[in-house]
């Protein structure tokens, strides 16, 4: 198994694992058991990356086959219809990501990019591609969005570096405007807002942005480090070496606005509480 997201919305709670043998597996709990209700199938190589739009309306996958697939689900996760197949990135598809409050995704691959996809105005089921953001020196290997109604999302990469890129222009609008419509569009305008202190000294796997605006990562050297935003400069927080011992740590999440969760090459998931 590669990965796993829970569904944000729906009767019971569900969940979707996406996995080496190239499928994703749906989940839902009923009564104390969880039962598997869908195997989907489509990629041609292990799934990479599973996310869950911020509505539970759309499933994204990404895979090593270089692929980005967006599925619309029904409420009994049961059925799920491939709506989109997304062919941009020019390697494997590491990391996908959903906005919070949007329908637009963002991708990592290791063409060392990544690209912002948004659902297009006047065709519900085409996604276009809006964004290319490069500067990374290697594999982008994971994405996260502000917690926020914004339009900025942090990434990092094999460089050891972490970036924040923002939105800075509306896209074009429809013909009533004058404008192109917006099947024709094929840019919005991001630029590399910040690029954080450099505390890592080997690749960054893993980047997490909770709801009170802190930063959280985890590598290859072992370190987890936390970052704070004031007044438009990013400052480390806190950084604790050998979260894992000798061992790489692959993936943190925020459990709670204090609480981190990392897991490691050691086979353990082990839990911080953040002190400051």
């Amino acid at each position: 198994m590669r990965s796993v997201k829970f569904r944000p919305t729906g009767p019971v709670p569900s969940l979707a694992i996406g996995s080496f043998d190239s499928t994703i597996s749906i989940w839902s709990k009923e009564d104390e058991d969880w039962v598997l209700m869908a195997i989907i199938e489509g990629h041609e190589n292990e799934v990479k990356s599973v996310d869950w739009s911020h509505d539970g309306l759309y499933l994204a996958s990404c895979s090593r086959d270089k692929s980005i697939w967006i599925w619309e689900a029904d409420d009994s996760n049961e059925e799920f219809e491939c709506i989109s197949v997304i062919q941009e990135h020019e390697q494997d598809v590491k990391n996908v990501s959903w906005h919070p409050t949007k329908n637009i995704l963002c991708s990592s691959s290791y063409d060392d990019t990544c690209r912002v996809f948004k659902q297009d105005d006047y065709d519900e089921d085409e996604w276009v591609c809006v964004a290319n953001c490069q500067g990374a020196n290697g594999t982008v290997w994971c994405s996260d969005w502000e917690k926020k109604d914004t339009f900025r999302f942090a990434n990092c990469s094999d460089d050891s570096l972490l970036r924040i890129w923002k939105k800075t222009s509306s896209d074009q609008e429809g013909t009533a405007n004058g404008k192109l419509p917006s099947t024709l569009k094929s840019e919005e305008e991001w630029a590399l807002e910040a690029t954080l202190p450099k505390i890592h000294t080997m690749p960054v796997y893993g980047i997490a942005w909770n709801t009170n605006g802190l930063l959280a990562s985890c590598g290859s050297d072992g370190r987890i480090v936390v970052y704070s935003e004031e007044e438009g400069e990013w400052k480390v927080l806190a950084v604790q070496e050998l979260g894992h011992g000798v061992f790489e740590i692959n993936c943190i999440k925020w459990w709670n606005e204090n609480t981190l969760l990392t897991a490691g090459d050691d086979g353990a998931v082990n839990m911080w509480t953040l002190s400051i």
